[in-house]
């Protein structure tokens, strides 16, 4: 049990209580400040909990604390389950709903008795949502758009939650002594921004008898986050987690186990023309094995790994990321596949916030996180004064931010540094909130949008555009404005704006946040071969926050992205010349 795990307990209580008809406010905000406070902290929970270090930090009190303890022990909270079996269904299916708060959801259910999204749908068009106090028809309309999208997504998980639940029950298993390797297959290792389920592969020795597979069944679908077994043999289990997660547990013996891993890794849109291929060289692969064919007969191709598998079939290895049939087979055979980045190459953050804005920690706060977390540098990107929900920055507040960073950067004398940056809003017409003569005083600028999401394709394109013109843009910030499994981005032709940005030499950032994860791999390759520069940016507003980069790292390299790509490789002097150039060069 993490402390982001306990985190969303906390805040799942408080917006259940938000729910309830008797509920008290000032309970409902003691979670909510819990929940910051708990994201704010820095270190393991399990061991300032046993360190009894929780006691007196502000947000957390006495219940809460002992909440959080509840959740080590056990796993769970039992206030939380009590909270969940006490609300309707359908008030929980409501709080997916983009722009619908437990106010409108509790003034529907009251008003209106829907039990299901389908009837709620059904209201909807029937005219009764529009005409609910406070509501009307750009409300109904949101939620039924809100409902289209969630037909479309159902039973799908961010990375972050799947990988949260897969971490669990792989080290779990780890601990078995009948376990040779081990490995989360499926989409997940891939790195896909959404997934639907989990895959684990796992080997026993060759001579292994199903008296010790059954062992291993057994263990695996004892485990405290199993919801349901639906499935249990030898070779085969397969369980649905408390989460709603399905796991499929496979187990193979050690030959086996490179092939079987491979097949269950997919994509099946890479194996389609890796067999052909295979086919092409008198040669099958299947999950049993890569044989060749010798004289009308199968004969096993004996590989230790999957790098072997590909190997044999003169290829380059594949790594997990890059199967998804986006060039990457005939890149393969070429053996030109890129050197993809890893997390060891960054070496600084860019994009994160402080107390100045909306963040839940202080300046030294998250430049310390970053030092313990063997970073070189910080750009700080408070938010801009048009944000004012946000705690934007006037310009009296942006001098007393950068007073502060001198003073840090002057008490870290060379072994860390704080650069000056920006979130700066980019405003309806395309203008940025802060004039050029505030622009050119910080060290680079992030442009992003946050507001008028429902403008035209053409409106937003030409926004955006408009923004990567200004000289003083370095970056443009999660440009889909997308967040996963809640919303989609607003509408904008992105092929537009990466042109434009490769025009202007503005680079456009990876917003490694799991909700986020934008720009899409799948537009990060193009912007790559158009020349464009890709930060890596968590999007932190909290310490737990700065640990979202190997997030962005998966995008990256599903984008095929090099070291060389990616400027928060570069060490602080080298990225500071980089944004200086590129502005002189616009200008």
């Amino acid at each position: 049990m993490d402390k982001a795990q306990i985190a969303r307990m906390l805040e799942e209580i408080g917006v259940l209580l938000s729910l309830k008809e008797d509920s008290n406010v000032y309970e409902q905000r003691a979670y909510e400040n819990a929940t910051r406070a708990l994201n704010g902290l820095d270190g393991d929970i399990e061991q300032l909990v046993k360190d009894k270090k929780l006691k007196g930090t502000p947000g957390l009190g006495p219940t809460i604390i002992k909440r959080i303890e509840e959740a080590i022990n056990t796993g769970t909270i039992s206030f939380l389950d009590e909270l969940r079996a006490q609300t309707p269904a359908i008030k929980l299916q409501m709080l997916r709903l983009p722009g619908i708060g437990p106010k409108k959801i509790n003034a529907i259910y009251d008003h209106l008795k829907v039990t299901s999204m389908a009837e709620l749908e059904q209201a909807c068009k029937e005219n009764k949502v529009a005409h609910l106090p406070g509501f009307g028809k750009k409300t109904q309309d949101k939620i039924l758009e809100g409902i289209d999208f969630l037909s479309k997504h159902t039973e799908r998980h961010r990375i972050n939650v799947a990988e949260h639940e897969a971490e669990q029950i792989r080290a779990a298993l780890a601990t078995l002594s009948e376990v040779v390797r081990l490995e989360v297959a499926g989409s997940l290792r891939r790195r896909r921004e959404t997934v639907k389920d989990i895959d684990i592969v796992l080997s026993v020795a060759d001579n292994a008898d199903d008296a010790i597979r059954m062992k291993i069944m057994d263990f695996f679908t004892s485990q405290p986050s199993v919801a349901t077994i639906t499935g249990k043999g030898t070779t085969k289990s397969s369980v649905v987690l408390h989460s709603g997660i399905a796991v499929d547990l496979r187990v193979v013996t050690d030959s086996h186990f490179p092939y079987t891993l491979h097949h269950f890794t997919g994509s099946r849109e890479h194996h389609i023309p890796l067999r052909r291929r295979a086919q092409n060289m008198q040669m099958t692969i299947n999950d049993y094995g890569l044989f060749k064919i010798v004289e009308g007969k199968e004969e096993l191709v004996p590989c230790q790994t999957e790098a072997d598998m590909y190997a044999a079939l003169d290829m380059q290895y594949v790594p997990p990321e890059l199967r998804e049939d986006m060039g990457e087979i005939e890149a393969a055979t070429r053996y030109a596949l890129p050197d993809l980045i890893t997390e060891h190459d960054l070496q600084g953050i860019i994009h994160a916030h402080t107390t100045y804005s909306d963040g839940k920690n202080t300046l030294k706060e998250m430049a310390e996180a970053c030092i313990e977390r063997g970073y070189s540098y910080i750009g700080i990107t408070d938010h801009s004064k048009a944000a004012a929900y946000a705690g934007g920055l006037t310009l009296q507040e942006l001098e007393e931010q950068w007073a502060e960073i001198d003073r840090l950067n002057a008490e870290y004398a060379g072994r860390f540094r704080i650069l000056k940056g920006t979130e700066c809003d980019i405003l309806r017409d395309g203008s940025l909130d802060y004039d050029d003569e505030i622009l050119a005083r910080f060290d680079f600028v992030i442009a992003s949008i946050h507001s008028n999401f429902q403008l035209s394709e053409t409106e937003q394109t030409q926004r955006m555009i408009r923004a990567i013109e200004n000289p003083y843009v370095n970056i443009i910030g999660h440009p889909t404005g997308r967040i996963l499994l809640e919303r989609a981005g607003y509408a904008i032709n992105l092929e537009a704006v990466i042109d434009a940005a490769a025009e202007h030499g503005v680079c456009i950032e990876i917003n490694a946040n799991p909700a986020r994860l934008d720009l899409d791999w799948r537009y990060v390759h193009r912007a790559r071969d158009k020349g464009i520069k890709v930060p890596i940016g968590p999007d932190a507003h909290t310490l737990a926050g700065l640990d979202d980069m190997r997030y962005g790292i998966g995008v990256a390299r599903k984008g095929w992205l090099r070291a060389s790509d990616v400027p928060n490789t570069m060490d602080a002097e080298t990225l500071l010349r980089f944004f200086q150039e590129r502005r002189n060069k616009k200008k």
